[in-house]
């Protein structure tokens, strides 16, 4: 009965580690909705030799991270941290939205879009949604975003790439590049002095 037990945790760790593995082989810095509503991210950053100790860095994240956590009863952990060629990727594991959120310092709402608007988010942008055959956006209604109440929304205000566990049905700008079914990459308009929220908009 022992054995079979070691061999059970053994099994779950090489799932969770190979989920962890396909996470990291990302290019750009993603964040990945999960379903039990955890969020994972994947920070992906060059590094300037002269300038970073990528020893310091982590040093630095997990010190935060403690910080963090002590204060708001909160619900981050460092997953793995690594430095190859020149470029580092910090892949982290949070809690909930609210948890990366007020890590990082920014806006992110994950949930129900029924809920996003009972918490005073604004649905009145112009939505876009794939084409048929996947080439390109066209415009469509709030009501159409609004019609079916099963839909979720990742509502967020930062530069990624956004992975969700389902298939995105509409987005807030059609300059945001659907690069899969569940993913987008949000640019960044350098030209404004803040960037706008996004929403998308999956089932």
């Amino acid at each position: 009965m022992k054995k079979i037990k070691c061999l059970c945790i053994l099994i779950l760790c090489m799932v969770f580690f190979a989920g962890c593995s396909k996470k990291t082989d990302v290019e750009a810095s993603t964040l990945f909705i999960e379903k039990k509503g955890n969020i994972i991210s994947v920070d992906v950053e060059e590094l300037d030799k002269e300038y970073y100790d990528a020893s310091e860095l982590e040093d630095y994240i997990s010190e935060h991270m403690e910080e963090y956590n002590e204060a708001n009863d909160g619900d981050v952990e460092k997953a793995s941290f690594d430095v190859k060629d020149g470029v580092a990727k910090l892949m982290m594991e949070y809690g909930s939205y609210e948890d990366y959120a007020k890590f990082n310092g920014v806006e992110l709402y994950s949930g129900t879009a029924l809920k996003a608007q009972a918490e005073g988010y604004d649905f009145d942008v112009k939505f876009y949604a794939p084409k048929e055959g996947g080439d390109g956006l066209e415009e469509a209604s709030k009501e159409d975003v609004l019609a079916d109440e099963d839909v979720k929304a990742v509502i967020i205000q930062a530069s990624l790439n956004v992975q969700v566990p389902g298939e995105v049905l509409y987005v807030s700008s059609k300059d945001v590049k659907l690069v899969g079914k569940d993913t987008v990459s949000i640019a960044e308009d350098l030209s404004k002095e803040e960037a706008a929220l996004t929403y998308i908009i999956y089932k």
